[in-house]
């Protein structure tokens, strides 16, 4: 009996010393791990200057590499090839520092138009004690019954003198009563006397027509910083009660700008049911749209359509409609006047577009996209140059409390600062497509190793134990 249990013994020694080296053959295995050989593209980021982080935008380019819906197959590389920091930075257009919509006060005059068209009207004016316009009035008692109108505004309402800022847009309201259909130049002056234009001729236009509403109240300028605006009306009915706001951004501000992009038509036909004549589109990524500017491709028409996104997985025909807008193209006096973009409560990222009509629409419609890319920041960690990588079936990107780290900065320099753009240059290759293909699982040499060697112990354990069972009868007789 002692004869057995020491060989028991020993054998116990033994498969436990097996055991420990097939773990620890099995924990020196690598682990695998993502580089930036992982991704199919690389774009240099060029990033110029000693600064502690940078901020980029995503590019259409960038879009169509990548194929998470999370945007999480891409990340910032050293030169040292090591991954950076980054993170995302969230854009609201309505709520930017330095970006502000401001009501502008609203001067209404009556305009004569002399030789030369000359203005030859007397005006009145009265500051406040920081020299802003209170008071304007004109000389009107040779101004006819129905003189065109001015509207002379002053810009630099609410403005910080230590801080400039530019004017790029006005937005035109008015109490809602009849229709509303003028031309409007506007000008810039910073003393009231001489005029410089800054839009020849603009359409604003408000029509009912059978219970649909034909409506265009915004003016795009080019950026200024003129103290005084002025709205010259060429042509239409005055706007009683007329109320201006201004879109305003401070300078060093760098606010993201809309992006267009045209969008390729693809086909035309009718849609699942045979019923509505349908307008394919396409663009060459899933973009964050969030305006829509459909153009009409004849004059005076109109068409009322619905929009439709096909936002499911490849080769998906599902299309879910998401609204519908008025569409309409006027010609008057060489000016043409379009219909606005149609504004998407929220930006859709999507790749296939569509239009329905119930009537036929020839030519088809032009379609561009507008879309405020998405920003990121990185940390400027290790040396430069740095390159974007993306695209990849697997790799992921860490997710890092970059905006904590940011949080002294903007204690020193503001809380309107914003790290320095980087922008990207040509795209070149990494992984290329490889990065995309679907990679085999790696044999997991530590299960099988740990399999074999329990296998091999419960058989010299069996065989012990019928050894044994057959050592019994012949020591009890």
């Amino acid at each position: 009996m002692n004869r057995t249990h020491g060989t028991l013994s020993k054998f116990a020694v033994v498969f436990g010393s097996a055991l420990s080296v097939a773990f620890a053959a099995s924990a020196a295995q690598p682990e695998a791990s993502s580089a930036s050989g992982d991704y199919a593209y690389r774009w240099p980021l060029n990033a110029e200057g000693q600064n502690a982080a940078w901020q980029f935008e995503l590019t259409p380019e960038v879009y169509a590499a990548l194929i998470d819906p999370g945007l999480g197959d891409f990340d910032v590389v050293n030169a040292d090839g090591q991954s950076v920091p980054v993170a995302r930075l969230t854009v609201d257009p309505t709520a930017l520092p330095g970006v502000a919509q401001v009501a502008l006060p609203v001067f209404a005059l009556p305009r004569i138009d002399g030789d030369g068209g000359r203005d030859d009207l007397s005006l009145r004016l009265e500051r406040d004690m920081d020299g802003r316009l209170r008071m304007l009035q004109a000389d009107v008692t040779s101004a006819p019954a129905q003189a065109r109108i001015d509207y002379v505004m002053d810009a630099d309402i609410s403005r910080d003198p230590k801080r400039p800022s530019t004017v790029d847009r006005l937005d035109l309201n008015w109490p809602e009563g009849g229709d509303v259909n003028a031309r409007f130049a506007v000008e810039g002056s910073e003393d009231l006397r001489q005029w410089q234009t800054l839009v020849d001729a603009a359409a604003v236009v408000s029509l009912r027509r059978g219970g649909a509403l034909l409506q265009r109240r915004d003016i795009p300028l080019p950026t200024t910083a003129l103290r005084y605006l002025r709205l010259r009306q060429l042509d239409g009915d005055p706007v009683p009660g007329l109320q201006v706001t201004a879109r305003r951004t401070r300078a060093g501000v760098s606010s993201p700008q809309w992006k267009r992009l045209r969008a390729d038509f693809v086909d035309s036909g009718r849609d699942e049911i045979g019923k509505d004549h349908v307008y394919r589109y396409r663009l060459p990524a899933k973009l964050p749209v969030g305006r829509i500017d459909v153009t009409l491709g004849t004059d005076n028409g109109t068409a009322e359509v619905i929009v439709d996104v096909q936002n499911g997985s490849p080769g998906s025909e599902i299309w879910t409609p998401i609204g519908r807008t008025l569409l309409f193209r006027l010609q008057q006096d060489g000016v043409r006047i379009d219909n606005e973009d149609y504004v998407l409560t929220s930006a859709l990222a999507a790749r296939e577009w569509r239009l329905r009509s119930p009537i036929e629409l020839v030519p088809s419609p032009t379609v561009e996209m507008a879309y405020l890319p998405d920003r990121f920041v990185f940390l400027a960690q290790g040396r430069g140059p740095y390159a974007l990588v993306a695209g990849s079936r697997n790799a992921r990107r860490t997710s890092l409390p970059v905006e904590q780290a940011l949080a002294p900065l903007r204690t020193r320099l503001g809380k309107d600062w914003t790290p320095p753009v980087a922008t990207l240059g040509p795209r070149g290759a990494a992984a290329g497509t490889a990065a995309y293909a679907k990679q085999a699982k790696p044999t997991d040499w530590r299960s099988w190793l740990l399999w074999g060697f329990l296998i091999v112990g419960a058989a010299i354990v069996g065989g012990f134990a019928l050894s044994l069972l057959r050592q019994k009868p012949a020591a009890e007789s």
